[in-house]
């Protein structure tokens, strides 16, 4: 298997249980005053084709999206939800595209928690996969129905698979990460096991002979390039696992079996010692957010 097909493997298992999913584009006017946006609509992708913008946080985002100001062509993704406001530059007319786009929660969804808050790519240092996506994205939105919107938002997920892919290529000299770990040969597989079978009762030997590696070197390196121990990773990949499936309606015991804990009681130690809740209330509440939403 080759280097990239690995690390798109590796992403398989996480991508199943949280799809990105995208919106068609729709175009942002910005011709009366700035636009302030809200951290209610999830993700967002913005095609700047034409023109000069800045872009920067508001309120508790302030931090998180410094300003930055662009005079070129740029795609900009924002992969959580985040209050932020557009503003021109120029008086020079500006094109600019959004599609609102869903990767799931951040804390459930690891690959998204590992995202910054912001990712920027100018159009002309495009790798050449992205351009060729983008270049028919572009032909799309020159018509119009529910075809071509359909298109349009496959293309879009495309375009931010590529940029995933892109993302873990990178993250390989930045430890630290989940996605270094996955862009990572010898951890990919490693971290891929715990991803498709978290009921397995997975030791440090069992991890280390998957990687090729003694369960010594296994712990250095994972903790190096994640973050965070082998057996951390997995606990709370475990609670994760564990809060989406009580979303999805199944019993505490159903799901301590699928998270490989032997009784009902055992995950619920666990859950409330590191969630300071316990599933059951954990699953009213986050019940009673989603009706509210």
């Amino acid at each position: 298997m080759s280097g990239k097909s690995a690390q798109i493997d590796a992403l398989g298992a996480l991508l199943t249980l949280f799809p990105l999913t995208a919106q068609p584009l729709r175009p942002l006017d910005l011709s009366g005053a700035p636009l302030m946006q809200e951290a209610d609509l999830g993700g967002r992708l913005q095609l700047l084709l034409r023109g000069a913008l800045q872009i920067e946080g508001h309120g508790p985002d302030s931090e998180a999206l410094p300003r930055e100001q662009w005079l070129q062509p740029v795609l900009i993704w924002l992969p959580r939800p985040a209050r932020h406001r557009l503003s021109p530059m120029s008086d020079q007319p500006l094109q600019l595209l959004e599609a609102c786009v869903d990767f799931g929660s951040a804390a459930l969804n690891p690959v998204l928690a590992a995202l910054p808050p912001r990712l920027t790519l100018a159009r002309r240092e495009l790798p050449s996969d992205m351009a060729a996506t983008l270049a028919l994205l572009s032909e799309e939105t020159r018509d119009e129905g529910c075809l071509a919107a359909l298109r349009q938002s496959r293309l879009i997920e495309v375009l931010l698979l590529q940029w995933l892919q892109q993302r873990l290529l990178l993250a390989r000299k930045q430890h630290g990460t989940l996605l270094a770990g996955l862009g990572d040969p010898v951890l990919h597989p490693v971290l891929d096991a715990m991803h498709r079978q978290p009921e397995e009762p997975w030791t440090l030997a069992r991890l280390a002979r998957l990687a090729g590696l003694s369960r010594t070197m296994l712990a250095e390196r994972f903790a190096t390039v994640v973050g965070q121990p082998p057996g951390d990773y997995l606990l709370d990949w475990r609670l994760r696992r564990a809060r989406l499936l009580l979303r999805q309606g199944q019993t505490v015991a159903k799901v301590a079996t699928a998270v490989g804990y032997g009784s009902a009681a055992a995950l619920t130690h666990v859950f409330s010692q590191r969630l300071g809740i316990s599933p059951a209330r954990w699953r009213r509440q986050d019940t009673s957010s989603h009706s509210a939403s």
